[in-house]
């Protein structure tokens, strides 16, 4: 699951230090709120060469390092500030967060459980365990998750969105749809979100919704390929093999290398062009070489009549 930036907020910590690192801690904040990364940086850097175990400048300073991609910096900033407070919530929901975007879900997990034992309402730290159990494909964790954050938080447009792509991932498509919708009430003019929710009507089988959510997608994003690609297929189950094959080379020209364009180009073509559809195929095996065996198989099946009713018959099915 796509990361948002709510993964990576953390709040900022004050503590009772030295008066001059505490101007300075202060100055770091504003520099960083400005977008002066650089020089919030170099503050912190002073802090800490004055006091090495200034909690809340560690935690900053490993924000930033995360931002900026240093992320052996940030674990090792993180980790002496759990040395220092090892009980701190906020602390341990950025662990978890960091090491959650860093692959390490399980990890993650840990440090996200520790904060909300510590911490049983903590809306963050339930939208990142929920976060680190969908990694995990554990769905039915993360929507018990998402359901706590919402009851925390009622109406939080990242707790609704994350709760329907996890319904949609666990092929909970009514929940997803109303989950989307909801959404869209607040972003309106979200082309991704109707896309999704296109999909999950698919998966619904309700294609006329479908559909009509793909055409919100591509007028808010004209060259929106995946949207292109699904209306394609919607068409081609609607039996409209024109207007399939007009969306489909419309997508070849803003993404001449997306291979699914190709092999549904090849099958809305079998029945009357077999050349074509031969043709198609073997432009998707040329872009995708790990696949050649399913695309070999198609090509064979264009020498009959039947061959080619078969393929058509399973992409309309699947």
């Amino acid at each position: 699951m796509k990361k948002s930036l709510l993964i990576f907020t953390a709040a900022l910590f004050l503590c009772a230090c030295a008066q001059k690192n505490d101007a300075l801690f202060k100055k770091a904040v504003r520099l960083n709120l400005e977008g002066k990364t650089a020089a919030s940086l170099k503050v912190y850097n002073t802090i800490l060469r004055n006091n090495p175990n200034y909690f809340s400048a560690l935690v900053n300073r490993a924000i930033i390092f995360e931002k900026m991609g240093d992320y052996k910096f940030a674990e090792q900033d993180y980790s002496r500030a759990l040395q220092i407070d090892p009980n701190n919530p906020e602390l341990l929901n950025n662990m978890g967060a960091f090491f959650t975007s860093r692959g390490m879900p399980l990890m993650g997990r840990y440090y996200l459980d520790r904060a909300i034992e510590l911490n049983p309402y903590y809306f963050l730290a339930y939208m990142n365990r929920a976060a680190a159990s969908t990694d995990l494909a554990e769905f039915a964790s993360a929507a018990s998750d998402l359901n706590m954050a919402l009851e925390i938080y009622p109406g939080n447009p990242a707790a609704i969105l994350q709760k329907a792509i996890v319904d949609y991932r666990r092929s909970y498509f009514r929940q997803a749809v109303d989950g989307f919708t909801q959404y869209l009430y607040f972003y309106p003019y979200d082309a991704k979100t109707f896309f999704r929710r296109g999909m999950a009507f698919k998966g619904w089988q309700r294609y006329a919704d479908a559909l009509g959510d793909f055409n919100m997608a591509l007028k808010l994003n004209p060259r929106y390929v995946d949207a292109l690609y699904n209306r394609a297929l919607i068409h081609f189950k609607n039996v409209d093999h024109y207007a399939a094959l007009a969306d489909l080379n419309l997508l070849k020209t803003i993404d001449n290398r997306y291979v699914p364009a190709y092999e549904l180009s090849g099958d809305v073509l079998a029945i009357e062009e077999p050349v074509l559809a031969v043709s198609n195929y073997l432009a998707a095996k040329k872009l995708d070489p790990d696949n050649a065996r399913r695309y070999n198989a198609k090509i064979n099946l264009m020498n009959t009549e039947a061959g080619r009713r078969r393929v058509i018959t399973r992409t309309f099915w699947d």
